[in-house]
């Protein structure tokens, strides 16, 4: 496992370590949760701008005409 060093303002020192004594967590496991979910979001969102910049083909979400009949 590896280490990674951050600096934080004070302000938000204080509001992680709130959060953390609120859920029972060390700071740690709350960072390591705000990376996951950073790591995730951003790889979905850049695995979508380069679907839709290959112009993959995708479902068409618009409805269908309605019958006139």
């Amino acid at each position: 496992m590896s280490e990674l060093t951050v600096a934080l303002s004070d302000q938000m020192q204080k509001r992680l370590e709130a959060l953390a004594t609120q859920m029972d967590q060390s700071l740690a496991e709350c960072a390591q949760q705000a990376i996951l979910e950073f790591v995730d979001n951003w790889e979905d969102h850049l695995r979508v701008v380069a679907a839709l910049q290959e112009d993959e083909a995708r479902p068409d979400l618009r409805p269908e005409p309605a019958d006139p009949g």
